[in-house]
């Protein structure tokens, strides 16, 4: 299985003036980001809106980021709480040779039990022929990925690793600790560093889509962090 690696941006879906997906918006910031030397791009994650955007709407988006792919690395959100839309979704993520999808768990239900969702997770990596990595950012979806979800599904051939958005410093121990032989992609700029030191593979940051030399900087040494906080501080604000 090729794990995802390296720097990815998670990117916004430009609009244009009627609010209709801009394929050549699209393409541009492509083009801008693989001229930083980003590794690779998430289409319709949590910057990307996929909550605001109907299933048809994600699908052209996926087309069009295919289309333009200027040789970047893709990966498709493919979250949804209906198990039709997500296999859909990752059906279509295979069809323009995408390299990997992002699943966040359902998100409606925020106590669901263990069972349904581990019955969820593996039914969607059931239909998948491609790393699909978990997407944990519990203070948005109100759903963890436990020790248990991981225990679960930690022998499924297309399970790739996870996402890790919840800026938790102790989360990404867990997380490096248990996934040696997946892909651990920290979420969150200010821990670029500390996860790169810890055996991650790479990073999914909002900062990548706007500063992506630095984050490929940051990525190569730890002494560019501080510049990495200021301009995430920039952002947030």
């Amino acid at each position: 299985m090729n794990l995802p690696t390296g720097a990815f941006a998670p990117i916004p879906t430009p609009l244009d003036g009627e609010r209709w997906p801009d394929p050549v918006a699209l393409d541009r910031h492509l083009r801008f980001l693989r001229d930083g030397g980003l590794d690779g791009v998430l289409i319709h994650g949590t910057n990307g809106e996929f909550p605001s955007f109907e299933i048809s709407e994600r699908i052209a988006v996926a087309e069009a980021a295919a289309r333009f792919g200027s040789g970047l690395s893709l990966m498709l959100c493919v979250g949804s709480c209906a198990i039709p839309e997500v296999i859909q979704l990752v059906q279509a993520a295979r069809f323009f040779n995408y390299r990997s999808a992002l699943l966040p768990p359902p998100f409606y239900y925020r106590s669901a039990p263990l069972d349904g969702l581990i019955a969820f997770f593996r039914r969607i990596l059931d239909t998948a022929e491609l790393p699909v990595l978990l997407y944990h950012i519990p203070q948005v979806t109100g759903v963890p990925i436990s020790e248990a979800i991981l225990d679960a599904v930690a022998d499924h051939p297309s399970f790739g690793g996870v996402k890790d958005s919840s800026g938790s410093s102790e989360d990404l121990a867990r997380f490096t600790a248990r996934l040696e032989d997946r892909a651990y992609l920290v979420g969150h700029d200010r821990l670029l560093s500390k996860a790169r030191a810890a055996g991650g593979r790479g990073s999914i940051t909002a900062a990548a889509s706007v500063v992506p030399g630095l984050v490929m900087a940051t990525q190569r040494d730890a002494a560019n962090q501080p510049d990495l906080d200021r301009v995430r501080s920039l952002l947030e604000s």
